[in-house]
Formats: C-alpha cells, structure tokens, sequence
C-alpha cells in the first residue's frame, strides 16, 4: 500500500483552494505542463510513508492517534501560493497558511516523534505547511509572473478548524490519485 498521513480541510476551504488553482491555471506560461490536483485530493501532507504492508499500516495508525491525543485542535486559514523550488524552476504549486502554520509543524513535529520509535526514520527534509495544487511536469517554464500576480484565499470558506490527522492509502491510476481513508486519529478538543 502506498501511505500517507494528511490533514484534509474541509471541502468549502478545498472549494477555495480549488478556485485559486484554477486562477494559476488561466496564468500558467507557455509551455507548462502541470498534473492539477482533484479538488476532493487536496490536503496538507503531514508525513509521506510510501510502499507499505499491513504491519506498517497499523504502525503509522498507532502514531497517527499518539500524535493527535498530544495536540489541541486549530484553527487554520488558506494562505499565498508559492511554488517549490522557487518560481522560476517551479515542481510544485501550492498554498500555505496565512494562520495556524506554527501549528500544523508541531503537528508534524509530534508525528515525528510519534512514528520514530514504530521504526520509521526521519523525514528527509524539514516540514513544510503546503497544499499541492499542481505538479509542474515541464519545469522550464517560469512561473514568477503568475505567482506574483495571485493572491491568497479570502473570505470565511479559507478559515478551517484542524481536527484530525487522516492516515490515507493512494492508489494511483490513468485518472489521477485515488484516495482510501485507512484510519482519522481526532485531535484533542
């Protein structure tokens, strides 16, 4: 199974989200090529897992509940979009938080903690509070116009209460990431 642990916002904030998408698509450079996610696919990326047996998938359920009874409940709202690496050689399109980012890293600092001594290893990189809107497949083109141009979510719809990690298997397919809720771990109220 391929896993992974996310928060999901709430499908008015993924409408949003959805729309602010879309505003980069009517901006994308000529000679982009980029994968657009499903608006019911758009979440925060807690902890990526990858390829992993019945074992594992219990062991990142047990994290997934130690990791969210050790955190309070947030509110969060959608924030700017960005791209990484940068603008100019941009792989991924996303929205951070405009509010509750501090947050969502000790989330995924708990996680962390959580998932060590299951044996899981250390991220590879440090956490980053993103919502992946596109993967860009031709990173030639260069998108510092569009995303200067763009501007955050507003309106009550971006805000959103963090309630729960989602652990998640993904099974891939001609029509994009198909999406199994394995397990939701509540955060602490």
């Amino acid at each position: 199974m391929r896993l992974f642990i996310a928060v999901f916002p709430p499908p008015q904030a993924r409408a949003l989200a959805r729309q602010a998408g879309a505003g980069l698509r009517r901006a994308e450079p000529a000679g982009a090529r980029v994968s657009w996610v499903k608006e019911e696919n758009l979440h925060y990326t807690m902890r990526f897992l990858g390829e992993l047996g019945e074992d594992g998938a219990r062991r990142i359920g047990e994290a997934a509940l130690t990791a969210a009874a050790a955190r309070r409940a947030f509110d969060a709202q959608l924030g700017a979009p960005g791209a990484f690496p940068n603008a100019r050689r941009a792989r991924v399109l996303w929205l951070g938080l405009s509010h509750g980012a501090e947050a969502l890293v000790a989330l995924a600092q708990a996680l962390d903690r959580a998932l060590a001594p299951r044996g899981f290893a250390a991220p590879d990189h440090p956490f980053s509070a993103h919502l992946t809107l596109g993967r860009v497949r031709e990173p030639a083109a260069d998108w510092s116009a569009a995303l200067a141009r763009a501007q955050p979510p507003e309106g009550p719809e971006a805000r959103f209460r963090v309630e729960r990690l989602t652990v998640v298997e993904s099974t891939l397919s001609p029509q994009g990431s198909i999406y199994n809720v394995r397990l939701e771990a509540p955060l602490t109220a």
